[in-house]
């Protein structure tokens, strides 16, 4: 019974070609990208899940409330940790990571590590980092002890087998105790080594600008809104008189708490790792969904109209003895073949396509082999039923009589009866879809092209910055490096100080006025610079003038501020005005107009330029077209035993928005394959259509209708639904990319031309899907239409 099943199916499936190709095919392509938006929005919402505790892990952070606002900070004081384990029994321990970022050599390996983290030796019974040598209990016990990754090692020792071996960081030798696997690419504290450290020195709780990052592993589920109670008293009991005693009334200390998974979401703390978007992952989430709900329907919409045709057949079939279990089952099976290759296909597709969207992404997505013969066994099933299951039970249902005269319901449910209303919000609902697609990739577009092209306010181009070593000693030859620089001919004007960090990892602090006679605090970002840093950059002075290597007075005490800080200050004209910052006091001696020194997500903050070349941390230069190797020499002949660490400012800026980029890709990626798999859906349907209305087109044709009278005919039901699809998409479209853009502080407006151009290019897409099958139809002879059954 089974291989006539198969025989009849496959028989069926290859007489109609055209919608064997059309359903498998849509249905494939539309299953392949919601699973690869699955394990992406899977991945995105997993972050640091594969710790073994992380739902008892929680990070602590630090929130500084001046007189003006708040600052909240990723880190905390050094004490915090040891105080936790001490004075609260529900902590099990806690653990203190202090960023290191290092210079690393073995040999003539030598390379900058960001990565790198000072910890306590208890770090691994907080964080599960599987270890492929060496015992994670005591890896870190001993002084000057080193943990690796997996391709920290094999980049410095070209294998994993490197237990007892030294490696230099910063200077300093460290014997590697143990070897951990690589993280996964979904954790917000990407590790590359790890190196023991006792956090002995100052135990102030105030004076150390918050070093660590601290994460505390609780005994049981921790009762968040208690303990956080309980670290308001903490701060209360050490951190705030600290704070009496320096004499900064107006000032106070919290520590709020972040669940590890929720860490990776956590904006708008200074000293953070990057940071992720949930917004996108919600958006990639709803795509896969009606990226396979389209796929679905188009699937059911094409096979239950095809299997209105094979009414007769069944009939004959029922009048010849079969069973209506026997067709229910022929039919299953049916849509279980048909499905099943569609599954197939999608499963091919989405291990093909992974290694690019990888890439694309900068991420490894991991596919578990059990979960996903589970995940596409259940959707086979699935699709498999919603397929099978009309044909199956309302077909296998009629009698044969009604049937082979023409007469039964069957003949009701074409484009005119009981099924066309559901054809039909299939096309009005995939055509939703597609103008908020089309709608989506023109206001992301246009976006992307402001970020790009949008005035920030000073000259980046040929502008390169040279890193110095995190090394005071090094720091002094700063002075030496950068004369050299200035004696070359290729390169222009160079400027020694912080330079511009658009990453937003700036010092910032707070900075006292005076407004109207009374003394004021306002938090504001600072710029270490020279006199040659507006000039390099092609800055505007708004009123005043440059700082001067001449002056003493600006060496020691002279300001320039932004025009943002004007006005947070709520000065009339900031010249002469006096003001202190950064262990600095004096006169506010320019106002440069703003230029955007971060993101443009963020709106341009109060800023102060101080003159202050020692110790340096960047050379900035204008360096003529193609003479990196000049700077690159003159490094090695100052810093012989450091990495050359260099940016183009341009490239710097550029990267904040790669993540957008990237995604925007993505997204216009998904919508193409939207469009695509809502054409086929309307192609499948129009040729039902046509081959149902063939009789009808004959004899139009024979009383004098033209092949645009037929065409016009055919295509004008359609257009109408992709008008109405218009109409409901575009105030959802208008609302979601208005919520989309709020994430930049500086967007484009949603202009009316971007929805109508939109729906105009939706509409023609609608056209061409149908004046296809429409022509095709019309130019057939009428006597091959009207002799056709």
């Amino acid at each position: 019974m089974l291989s006539n099943y198969l025989k009849i199916a496959l028989r069926n499936l290859w007489r109609n070609k055209l919608y064997t190709g059309l359903n498998v095919g849509g249905l494939a392509i539309g299953l392949a990208a919601c699973l690869l938006m699955a394990l992406y929005v899977d991945h995105e919402f997993s972050y640091d899940g594969f710790h073994t505790n992380a739902d008892r892990i929680v990070r602590i952070t630090t929130d500084m409330k001046t007189p003006e606002s708040v600052l909240s900070i990723a880190s905390s004081p050094v004490p915090l940790a040891e105080a936790l384990k001490r004075d609260y029994p529900e902590v099990e321990t806690a653990v203190r990571l202090l960023p290191a970022s290092a210079v690393v050599r073995h040999q003539d390996k030598v390379f900058k590590e960001p990565d790198v983290y000072f910890a306590d030796n208890n770090v691994f019974s907080v964080f599960s980092h599987p270890f492929l040598a060496g015992n994670p209990a005591s890896a870190l016990a001993n002084p000057n002890s080193a943990v690796l990754t997996e391709r920290l090692a094999k980049t410095y020792f070209g294998k994993t087998d490197v237990l007892g071996k030294t490696l230099e960081f910063n200077k300093q030798l460290y014997q590697i105790t143990g070897v951990m696997a690589d993280a996964p690419s979904n954790t917000d504290l990407p590790v590359s080594a790890l190196l023991s450290k006792v956090f002995t020195g100052s135990r102030s709780w105030v004076e150390d600008d918050f070093p660590c990052y601290t994460y505390v592993l609780f005994r049981d589920w921790p009762n968040l809104p208690v303990f956080s109670r309980k670290l308001t008293q903490l701060a209360n009991r050490y951190a705030n008189p600290e704070l009496k005693k320096m004499g900064a009334e107006g000032y106070s200390i919290s520590f709020p708490m972040e669940v590890l998974k929720d860490v990776h979401y956590s904006q708008g703390k200074m000293a953070d790792t990057p940071k992720g978007n949930k917004q996108y992952g919600y958006l990639f989430a709803f795509l896969s969904v009606f990226v396979l709900t389209i796929a679905v329907l188009n699937y059911i919409n094409l096979l239950t109209a095809k299997a209105t045709e094979r009414a007769k057949e069944v009939g004959i079939r029922k009048a010849n003895g079969a069973q209506r279990g026997q067709l229910i089952r022929q039919f299953l099976f049916e849509s279980l073949l048909l499905s099943g290759f569609s599954v197939s296909i999608a499963v091919v597709l989405v291990y093909a396509s992974s290694p690019f969207f990888n890439e694309l992404l900068q991420i490894r997505l991991s596919i578990v082999l059990s979960e996903a013969v589970l995940l596409t066994g259940f959707t086979w099933l699935l699709i498999t039923l919603a397929g099978g299951l009309y044909p199956a039970f309302v077909l296998s249902n009629y009698r044969p009589v009604e049937v082979l005269k023409g007469r039964g319901p069957v003949f009701r449910i074409g484009s005119y009866g009981k099924g066309a209303w559901f054809r039909k919000s299939v096309i009005v609902f995939q055509f939703i879809l597609a103008v908020g697609m089309i709608t989506g990739v023109l206001v992301i577009y246009r976006q992307m092209t402001f970020l790009q092209t949008k005035d920030l306010g000073f000259t980046k181009d040929r502008i390169l910055s040279v890193y110095l070593p995190d090394d005071s000693t090094a720091r002094v030859a700063a002075t030496a490096f950068a004369t050299s620089l200035k004696n070359r001919s290729e390169v222009g004007a160079v400027t020694v100080g912080s330079g511009l960090q658009p990453s937003g990892l700036m010092p910032m602090a707070s900075t006292n006025i005076v407004t109207n006679g009374r003394k004021r605090e306002i938090m504001s970002n600072y710029l270490f610079v020279d006199d040659q840093f507006l000039p390099l950059l092609n800055m505007k002075l708004k009123t005043g003038r440059n700082l001067s290597s001449q002056s003493k007075a600006d060496r020691s005490g002279g300001f320039i501020v932004n025009e943002a800080f004007v006005k947070m200050a709520g000065w009339k004209d900031g010249i002469g005005q006096t003001i202190g910052g950064f262990n600095y006091k004096g006169e506010v001696v320019g106002v440069v107009k703003n230029f955007h020194y971060r993101s443009l997500h963020n709106l341009i903050e109060p800023l102060v330029l101080v003159y202050n070349t020692f110790p340096a941390s960047t050379v900035m230069l204008h360096l003529k077209g193609g003479q990196l190797p000049v700077v690159r020499a003159i490094w090695q002949k100052h810093y012989p035993l450091y990495p050359f660490d260099y940016a183009f400012l341009d490239q710097s800026f550029e990267a904040q928005y790669q993540k957008d980029r990237v995604l925007a890709t993505v997204f216009n990626g998904f919508a193409t394959l939207t469009i695509l798999v809502s054409c086929l859906g309307l192609f499948g349907f129009i040729t039902f259509t046509t081959g149902q209305r063939t009789k009808e087109i004959g004899i139009r044709k024979i009383l004098g209708a033209s092949v645009v009278n037929v065409v016009l005919l055919l295509s004008k039901d359609f257009l109408k639904l992709v008008i109405i699809a218009f109409f409901i998409a575009a105030p959802v479209a208008w609302y979601a990319l208005d919520r989309w853009l709020q994430d930049f502080a500086y967007r484009v407006g949603l202009e009316g031309w971007i929805f109508a151009a939109a729906g105009g290019l939706v509409i023609l897409i609608a056209v061409l899907t149908v004046s296809f099958q429409s022509i095709q139809a019309a130019l057939m002879n009428p006597v091959q239409s009207l002799k056709s059954e």
